[in-house]
């Protein structure tokens, strides 16, 4: 977990480690919601007209590994874990 600091001006800066890990670009525009005492900021997602499903295009680029290998490791191991 990151730790941030509040400026005076209502400022927050966000770790570069999240920034590349949420792949934010430079303009990035956040919705932010306060609900039972927790801060979310939440990255909208520019809309394309025409072809908005390419809006989420590579969202999950990584999310079972990198190369080929931990790709096919990982979906192994999910589906191992399917109830037979």
């Amino acid at each position: 977990m990151s730790e941030v600091r509040l400026r005076p001006k209502g400022q927050v800066t966000i770790p570069s480690n999240i920034i590349e890990a949420a792949r934010l670009p430079a303009d990035a525009v956040f919705d932010v919601e306060l609900v039972n005492g927790v801060i979310t900021f939440t990255p909208r997602i520019k809309k394309r007209s025409g072809d908005d499903i390419m809006a989420y295009a590579g969202v999950f680029a990584g999310a079972w590994g990198k190369t080929p290998k931990e790709i096919d490791g990982s979906l192994t191991r999910l589906r191992d874990e399917w109830e037979r």
